[in-house]
């Protein structure tokens, strides 16, 4: 989702949605209502995605007539899931299936994957002891293995399926339906703890609370939620970067680098013009004589990308020849943070460096469609409709984004950069 500056960025609609109300039974589901959805699936969703190959297409196809054949002898929430995996077969980041389900189908704990695992970072009041313990199984099953599982129903490069696989495996009731555990309701994980002991804990359904909250950075947020959950990183002990998460752009001044450091966690006007935002952050750097920026993109999930374009193809010139911009990524950066940072390189070439992990995406994906929800079951479609193309700047398309066939991007890549900044 990249146009509309209204629009919130792609994670944060994800997670809204996956916790957001609908039953997911344990029963076999409604036969007419799971028909009236597949009717609903092909004509919003299907008809107009337009991220398939031809071979996917076809698969895709054949798994929605399993599912027509099938209708009543699912669980809502197997029907959900089997939508999901529909969608995941495009391997488009944008291109997604969200399951409708209550908060409080998911555990008192939040993990985010770093570290070649995934580590809990928020948990509530009665089990803050979890605090840093990486999750090595539930109810048996190994993570290498739910993790797999949990690729099926997201598409897009490994890392940016890691990115939702933590909302996947906190939900019992996901897990259960997925055929890995054995209840609807809880579920036995055993940890790794921080001093290299191993504990197995059950964890039920917690109900919801302000401290649950979504968003796909949002575990990585050190603040204190003021309703007994806690997080693994004390808030007085953050870095600046992951301070004030609430805040869409921050700047501050890095003297020691000769450069003022801007944030943008979001490509929006919330909180205000983001424009005139970067606008007095260059006005900022020029009077304090700073010859560099650091761009840090690293929890921007996108946006709308024609609300910092002109900014960042223009950054390169207006810092001069001496200056540089080092750009911070990871797979959180997504969508239109990944335009804003290809529009900036396009134009600054080597003296734009680009640090971190790479981006959440390819260079060649599709977007640009609204979601819709299904009349029964209350799932969440998005298709994706209009082509990026960031490698050969959609020249040779016809069905490109119009704003990038308008102001094309073309860039070798956007990995990060193996030399010294």
């Amino acid at each position: 989702m990249l146009q509309r500056a209204d629009r919130p960025p792609l994670g944060v609609l994800v997670l809204t949605c996956l916790l957001s109300t609908g039953a997911l039974s344990g029963q076999a589901g409604d036969a007419a209502g799971q028909r009236q959805d597949l009717e609903a699936f092909r004509r919003e969703f299907m008809a107009v995605d337009q991220s398939y190959s031809a071979a996917a297409r076809r698969q895709a196809e054949a798994r929605i007539a399993d599912l027509e054949a099938r209708a009543g002898s699912l669980s809502n929430a197997q029907f959900q899931l089997a939508l999901a995996q529909v969608a995941a077969l495009a391997d488009n980041g944008h291109t997604l299936v969200i399951v409708a389900g209550p908060i409080g189908n998911r555990v008192g704990i939040r993990t985010a994957p770093f570290a070649g695992g995934f580590h809990v970072l928020r948990a509530d009041s009665a089990h803050r002891d979890l605090l840093g313990a990486r999750v090595v199984a539930i109810d048996g099953v190994p993570m290498a293995t739910i993790r797999d599982t949990a690729h099926t129903y997201f598409g897009g490069t490994p890392a940016r399926r890691d990115r939702f696989a933590s909302a996947f495996f906190e939900a019992p009731a996901l897990l259960h339906a997925a055929g890995i555990t054995r209840d609807p309701d809880q579920a036995r994980f055993r940890f790794a703890m921080p001093d290299g002991s191993e504990r197995e804990v059950v964890l039920a359904v917690a109900p919801p609370q302000a401290g649950a909250r979504g968003g796909m950075t949002a575990a990585l947020d050190p603040s204190g939620s003021g309703d007994g959950w806690t997080t693994a990183l004390p808030p007085e002990l953050a870095p600046w970067a992951l301070r004030e998460f609430g805040t869409t752009f921050r700047r501050r001044d890095l003297p020691e680098l000769d450069a003022v450091m801007i944030q943008l966690r979001a490509n929006t006007n919330a909180g205000g013009s983001i424009n005139d935002f970067l606008e007095a952050s260059d006005s900022v750097r020029r009077a304090l004589g700073r010859r560099h920026v650091v761009l840090d993109m690293r929890f921007n999930g996108g946006g709308n990308l024609q609300l910092t374009r002109d900014f960042m193809a223009a950054l390169p010139e207006r810092i001069g020849p001496g200056g540089k911009v080092v750009v911070l990524t990871s797979p959180w950066t997504f969508s239109a943070a990944i335009s804003s940072i290809g529009y900036l390189k396009q134009a600054g070439g080597d003296r734009v460096t680009i640090v971190g992990e790479e981006v959440g995406d390819r260079l060649e994906f599709w977007a640009e469609g609204g979601p819709s929800r299904l009349p029964s079951s209350g799932t969440l479609v998005l298709a994706a409709r209009e082509r990026h193309d960031y490698r050969k700047g959609c020249r040779a398309d016809s069905d490109c984004h119009p704003p990038v066939v308008r102001m094309p991007i073309a860039v070798a890549q956007l990995a990060p950069d193996d030399a010294e900044t």
